[in-house]
């Protein structure tokens, strides 16, 4: 795959995960029922790639959930960064918040602010995917 359109920004796993899938419609469009190895090779890495992002909150976010809560994590001042990881992760307990955001303490000067951003995450963006469950093995 080679880069066309080069940005100066990051992409959340939402947007990765729609890349993919357009990166996956194009070459089965492009190559219909013959595949060459190349694109086998790249086929095998999209699916790679979309299995795992199907566990992560990406898997049931949309572009409109995630706009709105850029627009609500304004006033927390976060960087671009941690706004980003936020957005990945969902965090859902002050202890993910603290690892996501530089010097919490120093940043949040209330309990309560950390609090008023798990809020504000949780009742935006849709819960994380259930994992399907794996059958036990008999031994």
């Amino acid at each position: 795959m080679e880069i066309l359109n080069a940005r100066k920004s990051v992409l959340t796993n939402y947007e990765v995960m729609k890349l993919l899938e357009e990166e996956k419609n194009a070459v089965t469009a492009a190559t219909g029922k013959r595949v060459r190895d190349k694109d086998k090779m790249l086929m095998t890495v999209v699916y790679e790639a979309q299995k795992y992002l199907k566990t992560t909150p990406a898997a049931v976010q949309t572009q409109d959930c995630i706009s709105k809560l850029v627009k609500l994590l304004k006033p927390y001042e976060l960087t671009g960064a941690e706004t980003l990881q936020i957005i990945n992760l969902r965090p859902t307990a002050p202890t993910d918040v603290q690892l996501i955001v530089k010097e919490p303490e120093e940043r949040f000067k209330s309990e309560t602010a950390m609090d008023d951003l798990i809020n504000v995450v949780t009742s935006t963006l849709p819960p994380k995917p259930i994992p399907p469950a794996t059958p036990s093995r008999a031994t």
